[in-house]
């Protein structure tokens, strides 16, 4: 029995080992076709020096950003740097050809095991040539590709060479490419100067430089390093002493902070979206690209940030700001991020910036509310859902916009439930806010979104609103050349009607009461046509993310306070402090030697008079009852949707008749003058007059049964109303049917 297993297990061996050669052999047979097929680009490899050259708008050549390598020679740096990265990344460096057999077949029965690309199995020649020859793209065919390559460049340099070049190529993170500029970055020191624990911590940086980056995720970092240290034990290249000084050492990081470089990271990452090329073409092509940034905004902004800031940070360490300048072409002027982390894709909870576009927005464009219609402040519960107001306390009936300009949350609840939740998405994606299913609920008049809403898409929507409903894009980018100066891409003008100007214009005016007497007041101190709204995020614990916006006819601008890390801010920091601080200090340099002009209110827009009895009495807006200007208010209507007749303004006048004479009632305004006229063949008196009544008015004649014919004329300055009786003919009536209803009727 044992023979026979022995014999089956000989077979199934040899077939394996057939299998294998046939693979192997086939392998060799493409590798072979390739090596003849790609050249090995030397002037690519060894031109170490590439960069992305990012100028602003005036191409001044000091505000140039070139993300040029400083290269550094293998020979002036520590040899435990060295032993950190081979042990970590390729332990048999010095031993293979420019690939690392064993580890490919390892990685190829991961990646059969788990039907996915996941392991690469790249040695640092692979790298190298990945970095500086090939795409990212994960194929075979771009794998046989930089293992036919990494075989030729073995050829063509020594060992030290290749770790050389590779050691100035791989990007660590931070925008730091190459050892030297990566020590610089994290250290603030030259690479020849980097201690045994910092190398572990750079060596560990590049298989993920976000996740192991000691400036966003320390605890990774240094887990990361303790295991760096770990490979180098084990390759006997460090003494345990050694390795226990390192993985009981903290990361003492420190940062070069002496220029932002926001600005040309987002200007880069546009770039790479342009072009669908990944940063490390970019930089390998020399390209130059033209922003359309403004140094000395840029400066301003900075400056206020961090004035505004640094205060903030000396209560936590753990908190972040951005702060956008675009103008009103859809062109971004200035970019600060004042974080750790990249904030280019940054999605935070949109807190109350969101009322406007979400509710009251879709309100104006659907003729349900105007800046003067009356919403009731009160407790309500939907279904449970109980919202209430920053201060928990409740205005009773208040304007649109005034619960708007207050950022009151029960109105805002009232106001979306009525328009409904599919009219208020629909002109969130047309502005460029796209949600979830789950995000359409109530809680989105609060701005309670699932996954958050992505800052320079709130931004672009206020914009579309200066603009009075044209969307005009959201770029950085002016123009790229390549490296001979040619232009490979120039940005067109962008212009998209998305909303009405009517529409827009009576959102704007509201939000200028939000900068004037709202929660924005501060920026009133300017003097300016500004429009602006706040919002502040809150977990039910803490505030998380605070926000001003604000706009004018030649600008929009954001400021976002938040905590990437943490999510939790100081409970004494407030969306109408910090953010609209460093708003207003930005507007102030904006602005210093000119006003920019007041949104021009539309031909289909006007300021009308109401009658403020009925509103105040009824909360209803109707026209005027009375030409008395403090019975007057007046407001933005759209033409489509004018205050309503008002009905009360039609003289509602009736006489009656008894024994005694004539009664006359109606209905009085307290903002009308009123005079009841008697006429009759014997001339015309005045029989009363009235004002400043309101209510049911009665006014008795008894002076009535000498006369065939009364007319009585109510009057007010803009109206009449007339009534006649025959007093004789009710006194005949009454005698026919109530004194002598069994004898002989009278008649006249």
């Amino acid at each position: 029995m044992k023979n026979k297993s022995h014999k089956r297990l000989k077979i199934f061996l040899l077939v394996l080992c057939l299998i294998l050669s046939s693979i192997f052999i086939s392998l060799g047979g493409v590798v072979a076709y390739y090596y003849n097929k790609y050249d090995l680009d030397i002037n690519k490899l060894t031109q170490l020096n590439n960069g992305i050259k990012v100028y602003s708008s005036n191409m001044n050549e000091n505000t140039l950003y070139n993300t040029n390598r400083s290269i550094i020679k293998i020979d002036n740096l520590p040899n435990y740097v060295l032993k950190a990265f081979v042990d970590t990344e390729d332990k048999r460096f010095y031993s293979h050809n420019g690939y690392d057999f064993k580890r490919m077949v390892k990685a190829g029965l991961v990646n059969l095991a788990t039907k996915s690309k996941s392991q690469g199995a790249s040695t640092i020649s692979q790298q190298l040539v990945k970095n500086t020859l090939l795409t990212n793209e994960k194929t075979y065919s771009r794998k046989i590709k930089e293992i036919v390559l990494s075989m030729k460049m073995e050829k063509k340099f020594s060992k030290d060479k290749i770790l050389e070049m590779y050691l100035n190529t791989i990007y660590f993170g931070s925008n730091a490419y190459g050892i030297e500029n990566a020590s610089k970055t994290y250290f603030n020191k030259s690479a020849k100067e980097l201690t045994l624990n910092e190398a572990c911590c750079l060596a560990g940086l590049i298989k993920s430089p976000n996740y192991y980056s000691p400036i966003k995720n320390m605890e990774n970092s240094i887990k990361r390093r303790n295991l760096v240290a770990k490979s180098m034990l084990k390759a006997n290249d460090i003494t345990n002493e050694q390795y226990s000084e390192i993985v009981n050492s903290p990361i003492a990081i420190h940062k070069n902070e002496d220029y932002d470089y926001s600005y040309e990271k987002e200007a880069i990452y546009e770039a790479c979206g342009l072009l669908n090329i990944s940063e490390r073409e970019l930089i390998n092509r020399n390209y130059q690209i033209v922003t359309y940034k403004d140094d000395a905004i840029q400066e301003q902004v900075v400056n206020s940030n961090n004035e505004i800031m640094d205060e903030c940070k000396k209560q936590t360490n753990d908190i972040d700001s951005l702060s956008i300048v675009l103008n009103n072409n859809g062109q971004v002027q200035a970019f600060y991020a004042n974080s750790d982390y990249n904030l280019h894709n940054l999605m935070r909870q949109p807190a109350s910036t969101l009322k406007p576009l979400a509710v009251y927005l879709p309100c104006i464009i659907h003729n349900i509310l105007s800046p003067a219609t009356r919403i009731l402040d009160e407790p309500i519960n939907y279904n449970g859902y109980s919202p209430k107001n920053a201060n928990g306390k409740f205005n009773g009936y208040v304007s649109t916009r005034y619960a708007l300009s207050n950022s009151l949350n029960v109105p805002a609840v009232k106001a979306l439930d009525y328009v409904g939740l599919s009219k208020a998405n629909e002109v969130l994606n047309s502005l460029g806010i796209n949600l979830t299913k789950a995000d359409l609920n109530l809680s989105l008049a609060l701005g309670s979104t699932k996954n958050g809403v992505k800052i320079t898409d709130l931004l672009s929507a206020y914009s579309t609103i200066a603009n009075l409903g044209t969307n005009k894009g959201f770029c950085f980018i002016d123009k790229i050349l390549d490296e001979n100066g040619k232009t490979i891409y120039q940005h067109t003008d962008f212009n998209e009607k998305i909303i009405t100007e009517a529409d827009c214009f009576l959102l704007t005016d509201m939000l200028k009461d939000c900068a004037k007497t709202g929660t924005a007041k501060q920026l009133n101190e300017l003097n300016l046509p500004i429009a602006s709204k706040t919002g502040t995020a809150y977990n039910g614990k803490v505030n998380t993310d605070l926000y001003n916006i604000c706009y004018s006819t030649e600008h929009s601008l954001l400021t976002w306070v938040g905590n990437i890390k943490g999510n939790s801010l100081p409970n004494d920091m407030y969306s109408s402090v910090e953010p609209t601080k460093i708003n207003k200090n930005i507007l102030k340099y904006l602005y210093k030697s000119h006003k920019p002009n007041d949104f021009v209110c539309p031909a289909d827009v006007e300021r009308l008079p109401y009658d403020i009895n009925e509103y105040e009495d009824n909360h209803i807006i109707v026209a005027p009852s009375s030409n008395l200007e403090r019975y007057i208010s007046y407001d933005y209507f759209k033409t489509d949707n004018p205050p309503k007749e008002n009905l009360n303004n039609n003289l509602n006048c009736k006489v009656e008749m008894d024994r005694s004479g004539a009664k006359i009632s109606f209905n009085a305004s307290k903002s009308q003058n009123y005079t009841i006229l008697k006429q009759t063949n014997k001339g015309s008196s005045i029989l009363a007059e009235f004002s400043e009544k309101s209510g049911e008015i009665c006014c008795e004649d008894n002076n009535i049964f000498s006369y065939d014919e009364i007319t009585y004329v109510l009057k007010t300055p803009s109206e009449q109303k007339e009534i006649k009786i025959r007093p004789k003919d009710y006194l005949v009536n009454l005698l026919n049917n109530e004194i002598i209803s069994n004898k002989k009727k009278w008649f006249v």
